[in-house]
């Protein structure tokens, strides 16, 4: 049972609130929800997340009268407004498309973490793949999901959305097949899409002998927590990028043991190092004439 004041109170409300005002909030929440189902799945939910932790901080420094906080997180926010538009131009443009086609791709967007037992699977089959392309020379670019969602990356190539395997992984990267240029895309058991186009890593302290797949698996990890297998085509050497650094695999089979150590640990540092690299890429991409105006907007608040 309710205290009497409360229900009271509750009634008054009730009674106040008239069609338009229901109107108005059922709208609010319906944006809500579908900006969130067309954020999950995709790197724009790590970013949404935290937005969100920072609103919670601000209104908390708010509350309890923290006036200088407030104030750095509000002058923060209005800063990152310009930077999350730079960041996510692709999946603003596919997320405007949907909505002017009239339909949203609200199934199987969600990423649920694989049990141990087919995350083992999983890693059997990528091992034996790139054990058999390291032997006979066969290029391949394998990106394995983890936390950041990757469906705006699996957007770019063909869906598949097909039980792994290291049989179709291998038809898959086969020298003449159409989806064998590109990455492909796994989550789980399953190979999402394949043929997917990675964005090419920023450094410019790679030597010039470093290939396009490499390029693209740094450029991945530098803006995901995503682990990418790459295998050379010209040496048939096995490497994995992850948290923007890639370090050569000396032997196939230990790419097993590897796989199973980073994909076991789940840290919050590592979850927190993708957003933070995204940032300052995307800080220093931007215009000096942008770049000044934002200053002089900091220093006039």
């Amino acid at each position: 049972m309710f205290p009497v004041d409360f229900a009271l109170h509750l009634r008054h409300l009730l009674r106040q609130m008239d069609v338009v005002a229901l109107f108005d909030i059922l709208l609010v929440a319906t944006a809500i929800y579908y900006l969130l189902l067309l954020a999950s799945g995709t790197r724009a939910m790590q970013l949404l997340k935290g937005v969100a932790i920072l609103l919670a901080i601000m209104k908390g420094a708010q509350w309890l009268g923290m006036d200088t906080l407030q104030w750095v997180i509000g002058q923060a926010l209005f800063a990152s407004a310009l930077v999350l538009v730079i960041l996510f131009q692709p999946e603003l443009r596919a997320a405007l498309d949907q909505l002017g086609r009239g339909h949203l791709d609200l199934v199987g967007l969600g990423l649920h973490p694989a049990p141990n037992a087919a995350q083992n699977r999983a890693v059997e089959a990528i091992t034996r793949a790139v054990e058999r392309f390291s032997e006979s020379k066969i290029g391949a670019l394998i990106v394995v999901e983890r936390e950041t969602g990757l469906q705006d990356i699996a957007a770019t190539g063909t869906p598949l959305r097909a039980q792994l395997s290291a049989e179709l992984l291998g038809a898959i990267f086969q020298d003449g097949n159409p989806l064998h240029d590109g990455a492909c895309v796994l989550r789980g058991e399953e190979i999402v899409a394949a043929a997917c186009i990675l964005p090419l890593t920023s450094s410019d302290d790679l030597p010039r002998t470093v290939g396009t797949r490499h390029r693209a698996a740094l450029g991945l990890s530098e803006a995901t927590d995503a682990i990418v297998v790459v295998v050379s085509e010209e040496t048939g050497n096995v490497s994995i990028a992850r948290e923007g650094t890639m370090n050569s695999i000396l032997q196939p089979r230990l790419l097993a043991d590897e796989l199973r150590a980073v994909l076991g640990r789940n840290t919050g540092a590592a979850r927190l190092r993708p957003f933070a690299r995204q940032v300052g890429n995307a800080a220093r991409s931007l215009p000096k004439t942008t770049l000044g105006t934002l200053r002089a907007a900091l220093k006039k608040g």
